[in-house]
């Protein structure tokens, strides 16, 4: 079955590797096509991925953010079961034209923060204010009597007016067990007569509409504040409105209702006196100077020093000359390797080639030199394209690219710059300049069959 994203994508993935149950459900559905040649999507609820696996991370974060906040704030932490099925998002951009409200780090049906907080705000003006959000959110009048003052003061207090914020939070609520999907259904007996186009007769065909409900599942709902008093307003309004008015869609049809959830454990309520484990990070090894490398390596009654402990920014200061001498036999003038460590040569009078240590330094730290940076060799010259493609290939590839460029600078350094006696690789196409025995490289390929 094909799938519906860019081509590039689709030599990455493999659906049934996907772990993220939002990223399949968004992105990646099972799809096919009838004998009209539509396509219709479907989702298998009975292959959710790690979805139920998130739940456990995500709660305990939550509760160890719980017990911090606990320290600051007054906190209502209710537990409350889906009381039949639940819909959220329903209306969300979807392929399927029906959608479902997912965490997108997760992958777990949730609800924001934001949809806990408008339906309980919803349900106050509906039972306080007789559905009249204008009366809600007007300024209080001497002439209003003192019970709508009261409620008044307790509404802005809460969910704020026009000239204050609220000073009550609404958190997302979580999932804290594992979390049954199921697809449920959508008939309308009459399509024709929704689109305007034939009056409501039973001569017409249904077409049913699949969406995803979340089957009984316990989550926790949590509201804090600064005072008491807010928290025992509001932990009431959410009580009711779980319960009496629910939340998300249909609920007119029994959808989207709670009740309490009992039995839960302690340690998933908030406890200002819990004292969180803080992790203790790996300690990282200490690293050797270059020179106690040296020592350690100068000494007969000790082991070599492990590479990985050297400390290697001093080396990688003088990458370049280090490259010319660790890979060439002969002398070399003196002059060319400026800025080299003295312990990586052996030098003599005007001249000098890599020494013990510094040929064990080259060999052991080549691949950390190499792949860290371009080194500048002399006699080559990189044109910015060609330095662009060098900083783009994968570490491996660049050391093996870098060694073959270091080759060629010692052939150009052995010659004089004698062109004739260099040999370049296909794969490299460069421009020698014969009279200051210079090349410069223009352009890096991996195919091998390329002019060079």
């Amino acid at each position: 079955m094909p799938i519906y994203c860019p081509s590039d994508t689709q030599d990455l993935v493999n659906r049934n590797e996907i772990s993220n149950f939002a990223l399949r459900y968004q992105c990646f559905l099972e799809n096919e096509q009838d004998s009209g040649g539509k396509v219709k999507f479907s989702i298998d609820t009975m292959n959710l991925g790690d979805l139920q696996r998130a739940i456990v991370p995500l709660k305990n974060r939550q509760t160890n953010q719980l017990h911090y906040l606990a320290k600051s704030y007054r906190i209502f932490c209710g537990f409350y079961e889906i009381d039949g099925r639940l819909v959220i998002g329903l209306g969300g951009g979807h392929v399927q034209e029906t959608n479902m409200t997912l965490e997108h780090v997760y992958g777990i049906p949730y609800l924001p923060g934001s949809t806990f907080k408008g339906v309980v705000r919803s349900w106050v003006i509906q039972e306080d204010f007789s559905n009249n959000e204008n009366l809600a959110m007007r300024d209080i009048k001497d002439s209003d009597d003192e019970d709508l003052q009261e409620k008044k003061k307790a509404f802005f207090a809460v969910f704020g007016s026009q000239k204050s914020a609220g000073n009550v939070q609404f958190l997302p609520a979580y999932p804290i067990d594992n979390v049954p999907l199921s697809l449920d259904i959508m008939n309308p007996h009459f399509p024709n007569y929704y689109t305007g186009t034939e009056l409501p007769t039973d001569t017409q065909n249904p077409i049913p509409i699949n969406f995803l409900t979340v089957g009984q599942t316990p989550f926790r709902f949590v509201i804090l504040a600064k005072e008491q008093d807010l928290i025992n307003s509001a932990k009431d309004w959410v009580d009711k409105t779980l319960r009496d008015k629910g939340l998300g869609a249909k609920t007119a049809s029994g959808y989207g209702y709670f009740r309490k959830r009992s039995g839960v454990p302690k340690s998933l309520r908030p406890n200002a006196n819990f004292q969180i484990p803080l992790r203790s990070r790996p300690k990282k090894p200490n690293q050797i100077s270059l020179d106690e490398a040296h020592k350690q390596f100068s000494n007969p009654n000790n082991p070599n020093p492990d590479p990985q402990l050297i400390d290697i920014m001093l080396v990688k200061n003088c990458a370049a000359q280090l490259a010319q001498v660790a890979t060439r036999d002969d002398f070399i003038e003196l002059g060319q390797l400026a800025g080299i460590l003295p312990t990586l040569v052996e030098s003599i009078e005007d001249s000098a080639m890599v020494s013990d240590f510094g040929k064990w330094i080259w060999d052991n730290l080549k691949t950390s030199l190499l792949s860290s940076r371009i080194l500048e060799l002399p006699r080559l010259i990189y044109s910015t394209a060609f330095r662009k493609t060098l900083k783009k290939l994968p570490s491996d590839e660049l050391v093996d690219v870098q060694e073959e460029l270091i080759a060629v600078s010692n052939q150009l350094e052995k010659s004089n710059g004698n062109m004739e006696s260099v040999v370049v690789a296909k794969h490299f196409r460069c421009t020698p300049d014969a009279d200051e025995g210079i090349l410069t490289f223009w352009e890096y390929t991996k195919d091998e069959d390329t002019e060079g």
